[in-house]
Parts: C-alpha cells; sequence; structure tokens
C-alpha cells in the first residue's frame, strides 16, 4: 500500500523539522543517499522526491511517498501532519509514475474484462437471477482488482 503526499517547497522546508521528528517517534531511520532520501524500518519506509530550482536553492515542491504492507499510525499521524501545513494526500494505487506501465496494465486488463466480465444483458435475457448476476459482478471486480495488483507488481519489478 502506498499514500503520496504532496506539500509546497517553502512550506515543506518550514515544517520539516517536524516531519522528520515524526519520522524518529516512529523508529524510521534516514538510508538514503544525498539523490535518494530514504527513511524506513522493518515495516514501512517514506521516499522523499524533491523539486528544485538549483539557481536560488529553493525547493519548490516535495512529494513524499509512504509505502508499507497495512495501514499503520505513522500514515495516520504523516496525513494530519501534511493537511495541517496546507498539503495533500491521496493513495498511490498504481505505486508506479510510468504512465506506459500505467497504459499497458490498461491495455491488458482491456483484453482481460473482454474475456472475463460477464455478460449482464444477456444473462437477464436468459433469464438468471438478479441476486446471481450481482454476485457474479461482485466476483469479476474482486478478481479484476487482484489481476491489476499482480501485473502492477509485475510492472514494477520490470
Amino acid at each position: 500500500m502506498r499514500y503520496r503526499f504532496v506539500l509546497d517547497g517553502s512550506t515543506y522546508s518550514k515544517s520539516k523539522d517536524e516531519f522528520k521528528a515524526i519520522l524518529r517517534r516512529h523508529g524510521l531511520t534516514f538510508r538514503g543517499t544525498r539523490d535518494v532520501f530514504v527513511w524506513s524500518n522493518r515495516s514501512e519506509s517514506v521516499t522523499a522526491v524533491f523539486d528544485r530550482d538549483d539557481e536560488r536553492d529553493l525547493t519548490l515542491r516535495a512529494t513524499l511517498t509512504w509505502q508499507s504492507r497495512k495501514k499503520t499510525g505513522l500514515l495516520g499521524e504523516l496525513r494530519e501532519w501534511a493537511w495541517s501545513v496546507g498539503g495533500r494526500g491521496e493513495e498511490d494505487e498504481a505505486g508506479t509514475s510510468d504512465p506506459r506501465a500505467t497504459e499497458a496494465v490498461e491495455r491488458e486488463l482491456t483484453f482481460w474484462d473482454a474475456i472475463h466480465k460477464p455478460d449482464v444483458e444477456r444473462l437477464r435475457v436468459e433469464g438468471r437471477p438478479e441476486s446471481w448476476i450481482e454476485r457474479d459482478l461482485r466476483a469479476w471486480k474482486r478478481t479484476r482488482a487482484e489481476r491489476k495488483r499482480e501485473l502492477l507488481g509485475r510492472m514494477r519489478s520490470d
């Protein structure tokens, strides 16, 4: 699971001490380099990407990406902090910023849907009970979400 926070550069610069204190409270330590900013522990990590104007030595935008297998207290505290300083947060379902990978996944899913999506109108015409049709649609949506996660994971590892 990933969650991305986007903050204005000046806002981040003013509030970065609070951000780092939150990370320390939750046991995350800096494991990055001068180019890649990563704080992590055994179960979660936060990666920071900064858009900078090197000529004026300013941070224009900060994008902080929290990642873990499940929601944690750190996520809640980061959300609260980001919103209190004027940032915005969004769940990062794709987990990738590569538009080509996302496009490829959507193409695969379109093909997959053509084969697996229940034809609701045909099922109604054939007299299938509405509750069965709804059950089939729920099962299809659940399986599609699993397929999407699988494809995204494969795209990330390639």
